[in-house]
């Protein structure tokens, strides 16, 4: 347990922290939120002219494929400049944050 918290550690150093902060989540909720509305919105415009549901489902799902490529893998450009700020193990309550 202690050498695989290690490499962990070591790995996080090299590659700047591996987790996606607040503000990151925040523009990533918003843009799949975005991302699925315009593809079903064009999906259902589209289906009703042509008359059809199925293009309308289909619009919808390649919107929901593209916004998990996009949203779900943890992009560099959504991480912090700060590390997280993690708890200590045992510890429940949260810690004071100045500013």
């Amino acid at each position: 347990s202690g050498s695989l918290r290690a490499r962990e550690g070591e790995r996080e150093e090299r590659m700047g922290g591996l987790h996606v902060d607040m503000d990151g989540q925040r523009i990533c909720e918003s843009l799949y939120q975005v991302i699925i509305v315009v593809f079903s919105a064009v999906g259902f415009i589209a289906g009703y002219f042509v008359e059809s549901f199925k293009v309308t489902v289909f619009a919808v799902l390649a919107g929901v494929a593209l916004a998990s490529l996009l949203c779900v893998p943890d992009w560099g450009i959504l991480r912090g400049k700060e590390k997280p700020v993690w708890l200590p193990d045992g510890c429940t309550a949260r810690p004071n944050r100045a500013g």
